[in-house]
C-alpha cells in the first residue's frame, strides 16, 4: 500500500515523500502561501492591525508607535541613523514621522554640543506616558499569538528569526554579483511550476455557456 501511495505522489509531481523529506534529486515546488516572506508577513499584517485598532485612539500610527516603543526600551536620546535601524524605517519617511512627533510634542529634535550635525531624538514626558501606556499591550499581544508554544519555544523562534533576518545579508551579496539575474534566467527549470489539474480552467477564462 506505501509503495502505491509514493508511485501515485510521483505520478502527480508531489516531492514531499512520506515521512515529509524531499526524495534525493527532487525538485522543490515553490508555493506563495507556503513561503516563509507570506507567512510571516501574513501575522505581522494582521498583528499590525488589530494593534492599530487600538493605538489609533490616541492618534497613533503603528510606525510612530515604533519610534515611542524604541526610544522608551534605548532609555536615551537616538541618532535618527540609529532610529532608522531599530525601527526598521526609511531615513526620509523616519524624518517626516519625527517632525510630527514632535510638534505634538510627545518627541523632542535637539542637536548636542559637540556635534552640530546631528540631530537626536528623545521622548517627552508626554511620549513616555503613551510608550508607558501601550507597550503593556503590545506584549499581551506577543503573549496571545505564542500561547501555543512553550516559553522556550517562543525564545528558539525569536533566536530563528533573527538568524533568517542575518542571512538575508547573503541575498543581497547575491544581488550585488548578478547570481539572482542568473537564477531568473533558469528559474523555469529550477522552480517547476505545478501542474493545473485536468479540465480546471485558466485565469481569467470565461466559461462557455451551456
Amino acid at each position: 500500500m506505501q509503495v502505491m501511495l509514493m508511485q501515485e505522489l510521483w505520478s502527480t509531481r508531489c516531492v514531499v515523500s512520506l515521512d515529509g523529506y524531499l526524495p534525493s534529486g527532487a525538485k522543490r515546488m515553490y508555493r506563495l502561501s507556503n513561503s516563509f516572506p507570506y507567512l510571516m508577513a501574513r501575522l505581522g499584517i494582521r498583528m499590525g492591525d488589530l494593534f492599530a485598532q487600538v493605538i489609533k485612539q490616541e492618534g497613533l500610527s503603528l510606525q510612530m508607535y515604533r519610534v515611542l516603543a524604541a526610544l522608551a526600551e534605548e532609555g536615551r536620546p537616538l541618532k535618527l541613523s540609529e532610529l532608522a535601524a531599530l525601527t526598521s524605517t526609511d531615513l526620509s519617511t523616519l524624518s517626516r514621522i519625527v517632525a510630527g512627533m514632535h510638534k505634538r510634542g510627545i518627541l523632542l529634535r535637539q542637536r548636542p554640543e559637540n556635534d552640530q550635525r546631528s540631530l537626536q531624538v528623545t521622548l517627552t514626558p508626554e511620549g513616555r506616558v503613551l510608550a508607558d501606556r501601550f507597550m503593556p499591550v503590545a506584549a499581551h499581544y506577543e503573549d496571545v499569538v505564542t500561547s501555543s508554544l512553550s516559553p522556550a519555544e517562543a525564545l528558539s523562534l525569536k533566536s530563528t528569526l533573527k538568524q533568517l533576518y542575518d542571512n538575508l545579508d547573503q541575498l543581497e551579496t547575491e544581488i550585488e554579483r548578478g547570481e539572482i539575474d542568473a537564477l531568473i534566467a533558469t528559474a523555469g527549470k529550477k522552480f517547476p511550476v505545478s501542474p493545473r489539474p485536468s479540465g480546471e480552467p485558466k485565469p481569467g477564462a470565461k466559461k462557455r455557456r451551456e
